[in-house]
């Protein structure tokens, strides 16, 4: 069958043969129909820092929807032919983060298609514990979209007032950007997703799709001071020069993951009251608000989406790296 896996060459990856996988205890077969290409793919295709963990030839794809095709155990029997998606972070379920229900940050995390191999294949296996069902309600190729968007709603979820009554800035207008965007936007609150210049033709130009406002950061200046900031950007720069448009008492959320080291002036945030909250991946039952979300919005989802046949993963992983596509997703 063929895999996406990582290769030796930084920026490249391989369309390799690997064989059909073998079960074990625990696990189930899926037969993937669709996966998204994640920031995390793209990073570990690079070599970027901190994701040099990734062993080479790791088959990448952790936004997964899919069939169950066969199963090893009896009790998981009532899974095969039900359509799923698969939660990207495999958490231990027994240190004090999990028993504390702070999945996201298992002290023995493991992330599907970076720590092992991912769903960027035709065939792939995985612990039935990860495994939820997708809602009849929810085409299959938009729920593909679950695991980012469950990030998203992790990240939203750290802002408990956050509503109708709020201005919002969302930094970096990525995936993750636009669906924390559109989760705010959805509960009222009036939402600014900002980028640069060379971001507008292909993603800051369609944020009017989900009622949210363009802002050009490298061009313009905001004229009013925001309630809340999601940086999404990974950019230390915007990170920085984000706080110049929080009012006192506003909060930051960092959701973004960073190559380089940054500096803040703390005075600023002890003076202007500024807590820094960091959001970090997803919870199991951050899936089952994401597909509600994914449901609602399933139409305009699309206009959003670029899909490419596994086949052409190099090129969908080329145009992703260029910014020329919003989102692309690998189908069969």
């Amino acid at each position: 069958m063929k895999a996406i896996a990582t290769s030796i060459l930084p920026g490249q990856i391989n369309i390799e043969e690997k064989e059909k996988p073998i079960l074990t205890k625990g696990e189930v077969l899926i037969e993937v129909a669709y996966c998204g290409i994640c920031g995390s793919d793209i990073h570990a295709a690079k070599h970027s820092k901190g994701y040099e963990f990734v062993e080479r030839g790791t088959t990448l794809g952790h936004e997964i929807s899919g069939r169950v095709v066969k199963v090893f155990d009896e009790k998981d029997e009532h899974l095969v032919n039900k359509k799923v998606i698969i939660e990207s972070m495999h958490y231990c379920g027994v240190c004090e983060n999990c028993q504390l229900g702070r999945y996201s940050i298992c002290s023995y995390l493991q992330v599907i298609g970076l720590h092992f191999n991912g769903g960027m294949t035709q065939f792939l296996k995985v612990k039935s514990d990860f495994v939820q069902e997708i809602d009849a309600r929810l085409p299959i190729d938009i729920a593909a979209l679950a695991e980012p968007m469950s990030i998203a709603v992790h990240a939203v979820k750290k802002i408990n007032e956050l509503g109708a009554s709020n201005t919002v800035l969302v930094q970096g207008p990525g995936i993750i950007g636009y669906f924390i965007g559109l989760i705010c936007a959805h509960k009222k609150a009036d939402v600014i997703l900002s980028g640069l210049e060379n971001d507008y033709a292909y993603r800051l130009s369609k944020a009017a799709v989900f009622k949210m406002k363009p802002f050009i950061a490298d061009k313009e200046i905001l004229e009013t001071k925001v309630d809340y900031i999601f940086e999404c950007s990974g950019s230390s720069a915007a990170l920085k020069s984000g706080f110049r448009y929080l009012k006192k008492g506003g909060k930051v959320v960092v959701v973004a993951l960073y190559e380089q080291e940054t500096t803040l002036f703390l005075n600023d945030l002890v003076r202007n009251e500024w807590p820094l909250i960091t959001s970090y991946g997803c919870n199991p039952d951050d899936y089952r608000d994401a597909s509600e979300i994914l449901i609602h919005y399933k139409e305009e989802l699309r206009k959003i989406i670029s899909y490419f046949p596994l086949i052409e993963a190099e090129r969908a992983f080329k145009e992703s790296m260029n910014q020329k596509v919003l989102k692309a997703v690998l189908y069969k």
